[in-house]
């Protein structure tokens, strides 16, 4: 099993369709993903959507505006699981907006990564 790449707000970066597709070059994938992940007035192309992960610049064209990702890196966090006052309200209504993607996955991997640097098994 390959290690979780954390996102800002807890997704897991190295199973996202889009990071995937990036890494594999498959511009039909990106496609199929842009389809997927577009809704009636905000709609996505493959190059939207290319995404090296969270913790880069060439990020899917949403995590750029994203708030918890904009509030996180603001305060130099590395994921909101650093930030004293995780869960917020940006995080919590950033999770209920994932239609594709489980928010309740991302909380409980932010919860993991929060237990695991409580007992000196992550460092920040």
């Amino acid at each position: 099993m390959s290690e979780k790449m954390l996102a800002i707000c807890g997704l897991d970066c190295s199973v996202c369709k889009a990071y995937i597709a990036t890494k594999e070059n498959d511009w039909t994938k990106l496609a199929e993903t842009a389809k997927l992940w577009s809704q009636p007035g905000e709609e996505f192309k493959p190059e939207d959507i290319l995404c090296d992960g969270c913790h880069t610049e060439r990020l899917h064209e949403f995590c750029h505006r994203c708030k918890a990702r904009v509030c996180a890196k603001s305060r130099q966090y590395g994921n909101c699981g650093d930030c004293p006052q995780y869960f917020c309200k940006k995080l919590t209504a950033l999770w209920k907006s994932f239609t594709t993607v489980s928010g309740e996955k991302a909380k409980a991997n932010l919860d993991q990564y929060k237990e695991n640097l409580s007992h000196g098994k992550v460092s920040k």
